[in-house]
């Protein structure tokens, strides 16, 4: 029997997978099926899922760069040489732009867009092999909404730096998302109707 003839059985590789937003929604899916897969997964959120085989990392992220920062530190040491990045996080309030406070536009804006190219700038000279991104937008990165003013700019920030990671030819493969609509506790307080929404499995 040649070689060519012989069926090898290739163990597939074990990669390293941060999920940020990955304690409910999407996030939570992807976390559960990575993990099933028998890859190594981390996710951050307010609260743990309890998820067997998953590592849990609390990471609450506020208005502060300065506790961003730090916080973005020490999750890179706990969990080291990332494979894969998916960034599943939102946070989403609803008003004109005159009625958003400082804090609101802040958080927005970090959780939205600042966190995940801070992350970026983090993992990609880390990796074992080129980092892979995968970014979970929404709908609101092509729909203007005139109270999703913030929400709407950050995911549209979101999706074009996923276009520019994609041609950097030192990361590997970059995934953006836009789903619309998912039924997850992100509605949870909201007057949103979810019975039409798509499940995040």
């Amino acid at each position: 029997m040649s070689n060519s003839q012989r069926a090898v059985a290739i163990k597939p590789m074990v990669k390293n997978i941060l999920i940020i937003g990955g304690t409910s929604g999407i996030g939570l899916a992807l976390a559960t099926h990575y993990s099933q897969a028998g890859h190594k997964v981390c996710v951050t959120g307010r609260k743990d899922p309890y998820l067997e085989n998953v590592l849990f990392f609390p990471l609450c992220i506020t208005a502060s760069s300065t506790d961003l920062s730090r916080d973005l530190d020490s999750l890179v040491k706990v969990f080291p040489g990332v494979h894969t990045l998916v960034y599943s996080a939102g946070f989403l309030q609803r008003s004109t732009i005159d009625d958003l406070d400082d804090d609101a536009l802040l958080t927005m804006s970090y959780i939205g867009l600042v966190a995940p190219m801070l992350l970026a700038a983090r993992l990609k000279p880390l990796a074992p092999t080129p980092l892979k991104i995968m970014l979970v937008t929404s709908s609101s990165q092509y729909t203007p909404r005139a109270l999703e003013p913030a929400y709407a700019a950050t995911k549209a920030g979101l999706g074009m730096l996923g276009a520019s990671l994609a041609r950097d030819s030192a990361i590997g493969k970059v995934l953006v998302v836009a789903p619309a609509g998912t039924r997850t506790p992100f509605w949870d307080n909201t007057q949103e109707d979810t019975s039409t929404m798509l499940d995040p499995d």
